[in-house]
This record gives structure tokens, sequence and C-alpha cells, in this order.
């Protein structure tokens, strides 16, 4: 609806939303026995940690300024390609597409074609890059959340993370080169300067990290959630990031962008909470069906497929607890039992939400800085176009590692 109906929805979003919510709720009251208990889950256990994990990156990442001075040629933006997509598994998607895009476009500044680095942006840094970490992407961090240990992302999808990274990075290279020939006034001979502020704010996010990773044993002998300690660090670290910005940085940050996000998966998280449920009780008979479809064979390529299908057109977070609570719900099982189709849910529902505007949020809000910047962006069709061509012959071949 933002998308087709922009005028409609942004004059009526909160009265939508707001029904939609309302409605789910009844019905869930109508029709389930332990509605109580569900929603206490989605709210309180999933959506709380989840959403101070976010605003925690989105406030650390607003607080670091970089300026870069470095020639716009080929080899150069796959350098910075690079980079920034191994930040977004440290900052996440959208703590690194909204802090190095704006060098980004000041490096191409002279370039009078730019509309496919930043489609190769999109690709790289708002989503592939968040493969990692649970810090990278929100359906990594909903896997962090329900019980995946931080260090299998890693230990386990590294490889398909470089595999994406090198092949997407080839293509932009070809691309580039072909069109950089045809045009003038580029220089190749940029003196590099680097000036980052907010250096306050790069410890804060290691500290972060090592909050989220690190394992709090003295927590267990309690009956306080591991996590409540966690959100409450995280909490204090806002607090000081805030504080110290202010002072350093002495600007107003904006949280519009972050309002927008916090309320809209609000109204996910509960009015996805019911179908949560029925997928988790029906988990068994949901294996079976996907196992006769499968025709006998590795079933993880049914969950990649189906799971990048939904993360293309409804966010991909939605798309991975869908799937995860389809493939049973259990952490455990499915780290040490059923890696494999984890796997597949995990690299379909973080890469996949490139395959079109409205598959992850950083993807829209690229766009929207682009065209204030007055940069042409690809359609909603044309960028289709573009991520069928790159990022779907990628995943096909993933998939079909996956499956072997």
């Amino acid at each position: 609806m933002p998308l087709m109906f922009s005028k409609f929805w942004h004059k009526n979003e909160f009265r939508i939303l707001s029904i939609i919510t309302i409605c789910s709720i009844i019905l869930m009251f109508l029709i389930l026995d332990n509605t109580c208990k569900i929603l206490n889950h989605a709210i309180i256990e999933d959506y709380v940690p989840f959403i101070i994990t976010l605003f925690t990156l989105y406030l650390l990442s607003h607080g670091i300024h970089i300026k870069i001075k470095l020639s716009s040629g080929t080899k150069q933006n796959a350098l910075f390609l690079i980079i920034a997509s191994i930040f977004s598994s440290i900052i996440g998607t959208t703590g690194a597409s909204m802090l190095l895009l704006r060098p980004f476009l000041e490096m191409n500044k002279n370039r009078q074609k730019k509309t496919h680095l930043l489609v190769f942006f999109i690709f790289l840094v708002s989503n592939i890059g968040g493969l990692l970490t649970p810090l990278g992407d929100p359906p990594l961090l909903l896997g962090y959340l329900h019980g995946i240990e931080f260090s299998w992302f890693f230990k386990n999808l590294v490889f398909y993370w470089l595999l994406y990274i090198f092949t997407c990075v080839l293509i932009m290279v070809f691309v580039d080169k072909h069109i950089i020939k045809n045009e003038k006034n580029i220089k190749v001979d940029e003196k590099f300067e680097l000036k980052i502020t907010g250096i306050g704010n790069i410890f804060l996010t290691i500290l972060t990290v090592f909050v989220l990773f690190i394992d709090f044993d003295f927590v267990n002998k309690s009956n306080i959630p591991q996590i409540y300690l966690k959100c409450s660090l995280l909490l204090i670290f806002c607090l000081i990031s805030f504080v110290y910005s202010k002072k350093v940085n002495h600007e107003k940050i904006d949280f519009a962008p972050f309002s927008e996000v916090a309320k809209t998966f609000l109204v996910i998280f509960i009015v996805i909470a019911p179908v949560l449920h029925i997928l988790e009780t029906n988990s068994h008979i949901i294996h079976e069906y996907i196992r006769n479809i499968s025709k006998g064979s590795d079933e993880s390529i049914v969950y990649f497929w189906l799971c990048s299908l939904t993360s293309s057109f409804l966010d991909n977070a939605p798309s991975y607890l869908l799937f995860f609570n389809m493939a049973g719900g259990n952490a455990n099982e499915l780290m040490n039992v059923y890696p494999n189709i984890l796997q597949a849910i995990s690299i379909s529902a973080v890469v996949m939400g490139a395959m079109t505007y409205i598959g992850n949020a950083p993807n829209m809000m690229v766009r929207s800085i682009a065209l204030k910047k007055g940069i042409k962006m690809p359609s909603f069709i044309g960028y289709i176009l573009w991520s069928c061509l790159v990022i779907l012959p990628i995943s096909f071949f993933i998939s079909f590692i996956l499956y072997k």
C-alpha cells in the first residue's frame, strides 16, 4: 500500500495499522485458548528485545560520521562496497546503509551514470553484507533471540557470504568498466582522505557486539532471562551514545525513520503471532508435506525457494519467523540435526530481501535518498529486472550447493 497508494497510506497509516492490530487480537481471542500467552511471547519476549537491539544499532551508527575523499574508479568502488559489506554485519544493514551511503555518493559525485552503483550498493550493503552475524539483519537477529548461537551464523554462512560478495562485486566491476569508458571528468588520481567523528560510538558498537555474543552464566542461576540483562545494558549504551553524540556532533538525531520501523514491526509481530503458533504446533505435518514434495531429497531447497519468494515481497524478518517455525522452531534441533534447512532459511531471508525495493527496509531508504540527490533510480519493475539478472542466478547456484 505505501508503494501503490502512497498518499492514501501516509494520510491513514495510523488508522489502518490500528484496525489491523485490533482485528487480529479479537480474532485470536475468538479462535485460540491461550491468546494472552501468545501475545506475551510475541511482544515481551520477541518484539521488545528485537526493537531495543535495532534501536541501539540505529542510534550508534547515527552518531558516527564518515567523510571520505577517494577516486571514483571501478577498483575504488569495488573496494568500498566490500568494506561496507563487512560493516553491514557489524552495525546492521540499515546502520551501514545510512552511515556509508553519503560517503559513497560523495565519492562518485563526478560520475555521470551512477544508477548501477546504487543498485549494487543495495544488493551488497543493504542486504547480502548482513549475513555474518545476528547484528547484520533483522531475520538473523530474530533467529538469535529464538536460541540460535551468536557464532553459528558466521561459522555456517561465511562461505555463502563470500560467494555472494565475490560474484556480485565481479559483476559490478564488469558493468562499471563498460559504463566508465564513455564518461568524462572522472578523477582517478584523487588523494585519499578519511575523517571519522564519533569514535566513542564505535567503541559502544564493539561493546554491543560483546554483550550480545557473551554468555552471562551467572544469570542462569536466577530466574531472570539473559536477554533482559542484555537489553538493559544496550539501553545504557543508548543513553551514553545520545549524550555523547549531542556533545560531539551538535546535531539533532532524526528518530522518524526508526519510529516508522518500530510501529510497523509491532503490528507485524502481533498479526503474525497466531500464524507462528499454528505453524509450530503443526510443524510435524508441514515437515512431512515438504518431505513429500521434495520427493525424498534434502528439503532445504524447498525451504530456500519458499522463503526466498516471501522475503522478496514481504519483509524478510517475518518471512524468517514463518519458516523458522514451519521447520519446527527448535533452535538446537535446527542447528544440530537440520543445519542445511537453517542455512537455507537464513540465506534466503537475508539475501532475497534484495530482490525488490520492499524486501528490506534499507532498500527503500537508499532509493529515497538517491532520488532526493537527483540520481535516477530504476522503477519497481526495473529494479526487479536488475535483481533477476544478478541475485537470482547466484541464488540458483547457492541453492544447488545447499541441496548437494
